[in-house]
């Protein structure tokens, strides 16, 4: 492993570690709050009845997620005819998990926005991961290169799917909504989505560092390929958590902006 893979991976980090250190503020500026924990408990409950029917695709995207990042630490030894299957189904994955979110938005605020689920369609996801691509390449440049303007523009659009899942499927409409609700509440948000965020983030870069503690020697590559799978899972997981945890926090935000607005 040349030392351009070191720095590769350090760049890379530099996103984790400021949001770690805009959480850290978050924890000292932000007013004390309970809401997360609270949230973070119903979304259990609410979430296990949508799991027992959808638990096929989970897995899907869980097999696909693990097979994709065992293919990163496996540094090209996995044969050609393996290595093609483990493509197909990362792409798989990729494809489901955008669909999975949006239907398990709808489904977490069925009772509040009946059959938002039926007008889920094609466009509507193709719109949905054009949008959250585009958001999230903004704001990890933004973090990587400039700092605040990266937190402050993945901060202020974290409310983009349950938006976009929500209020007609519309992309500029939802990063323009997500923005207005976001006024104000800079560290309250950075305090509330700050952990599970850093989590995401440090599993995503699991299988690179992985291959850089393989190649040392110290490390067999057979020992990582547990430990990536695992991180796989738990990334999967995160997201799903996230996104319900961005629907609790649309939810609040909406309902501290209409009793401000009826004020």
């Amino acid at each position: 492993m040349d030392s351009i893979s070191y720095y590769v991976i350090a760049f890379q980090l530099v996103p984790v570690a400021l949001a770690l250190a805009n959480w850290l503020l978050s924890l000292y500026f932000a007013p004390k709050s309970n809401d997360f924990i609270a949230d973070l408990k119903q979304l259990w409950p609410d979430s296990l009845p949508f799991l027992k029917t959808q638990w096929p695709f989970v897995a899907v995207c869980m097999l696909g997620s693990n097979l994709s990042q065992a293919q990163i630490i496996s540094n090209g030894s996995v044969k050609t005819e393996f290595s093609f299957g483990i493509v197909i189904a990362s792409l798989v994955s990729a494809g489901i998990l955008p669909i999975l979110k949006l239907f398990y938005v709808s489904y977490l605020a069925a009772p509040k926005y009946p059959g938002r689920v039926a007008t889920i369609g094609i466009w509507s996801v193709l719109l949905y991961v054009m949008g959250d691509w585009f958001i999230s390449t903004l704001g990890t440049l933004g973090l990587a290169f400039l700092v605040a303007p990266g937190l402050v523009i993945l901060v202020r659009t974290c409310l983009f799917l349950p938006i976009y899942a929500l209020e007609g499927h519309r992309p500029l409409a939802a990063f323009e909504k997500s923005w207005s609700l976001t006024a104000g509440h800079y560290r309250q948000i950075s305090r509330y989505l700050g952990l599970p965020t850093i989590l995401f983030g440090i599993l995503m870069l699991s299988p690179q560092v992985a291959t850089v503690i393989a190649a040392t020697g110290h490390y067999p590559m057979q020992y990582s390929l547990p430990m990536v799978a695992a991180a796989g899972a738990a990334s999967l997981a995160l997201s799903m958590i996230l996104a319900g945890l961005t629907y609790k926090l649309y939810e609040r935000l909406s309902t501290a902006s209409d009793r401000i607005s009826n004020d």
